[in-house]
């Protein structure tokens, strides 16, 4: 699976391989890429509650802040040592 360049939005395959995913990190991802698909480029993330409201674990900060570099990795969010906004 190739991965999304910058800007773009994850699709439904993507989409559903993170979440089918073991890894909580993708879970996480596959939560915030379909928030991401209706948001404007440059929207900064709301905090780690509005996703962590939508998961059926408990996941860390640190799990979190590795769901949204992977997101990065794949065109679908950025940062620029600013906070993680839609790409």
């Amino acid at each position: 699976m190739t991965a999304a360049g910058a800007g773009e939005k994850a699709s439904d395959e993507q989409v559903a391989a993170w979440r089918a995913s073991g890894a909580q990190y993708q879970q996480i991802a596959a939560v915030i890429a379909v928030w991401a698909r209706d948001r404007e480029r440059g929207t900064v993330l709301p905090d780690n509650s509005v996703s962590g409201a939508r998961l059926s674990f408990e996941a860390s900060d640190s799990t979190f802040k590795r769901a949204k570099a992977f997101l990065a990795t794949h065109g679908v969010l950025s940062t620029s040592d600013g906070p993680f906004q839609v790409a």
